[in-house]
């Protein structure tokens, strides 16, 4: 199945978050449950104090892996909104010719945030909210290198930090772009661009 050029920034993060606030609502539903069990229990004088400890303790023992998962829950909100932001961003660029996909499934490496390619080059995006690991880096060379060889042409891998300020910078052979310097950065460069043809049939071949 050919890509989808309709497809929206940020769909495939924005999907793993719904998915967890799903888990999210059905874990409090369950705790109200044992909740409502244990107060019935109790106020039918058929709950002891061994009971009431028990009960104590249960929520003192998941009350970590909550805090963790709601933690975890509102790191893929926000980078659901952060991957939007910079699609939408990269999007002006169609006006100018350039050509851009989002959200690209990438065999063994998950997927591309976003692919930018225009008269300056071939552009390998992921987006970050505002700052990177060194794993980070090494992902996104792969992912290059990956995109080198299916298009025949260079790849520059890029880090965009939506909520960092600064200037562009390059970490590892990686550029660190902050959102609000990526257009004119990305328009700034002197990359050999992909024909037309070859990006086309890359497209073709994935979903």
């Amino acid at each position: 199945m050919a890509y989808d050029v309709d497809r929206q920034p940020g769909a495939w993060v924005s999907a793993q978050a719904v998915r967890r606030q799903e888990l999210a609502w059905l874990g409090i539903a369950v705790l109200f449950l044992l909740t409502g069990v244990f107060l019935a229990v109790t106020l039918g004088h058929r709950g002891s104090i061994a009971g009431s400890f028990a009960f104590v303790a249960f929520v003192l023992g998941v009350r970590p892996y909550a805090n963790r998962f709601v933690d975890d829950l509102v790191h893929w909100l926000r980078g659901a909104r952060a991957e939007r932001s910079v699609g939408e961003t990269l999007n002006e660029l169609r006006r100018e010719g350039w050509v851009l996909l989002h959200d690209v499934e990438q065999t063994g490496e998950g997927n591309i945030d976003h692919i930018a390619a225009g008269p300056t080059g071939v552009f390998m995006i992921e987006t970050k909210e505002r700052r990177y690991q060194q794993g980070h880096l090494l992902k996104a060379r792969r992912q290059a290198a990956k995109l080198h060889d299916e298009l025949g042409v260079w790849v520059t891998p890029v880090i965009c930090l939506h909520e960092r300020r600064g200037d562009p910078f390059r970490a590892e052979k990686v550029w660190v772009v902050p959102q609000q310097h990526l257009l004119r950065w990305l328009r700034a460069q002197h990359e050999r661009p992909v024909a037309f043809e070859r990006l086309a049939q890359y497209a073709d071949r994935i979903s």
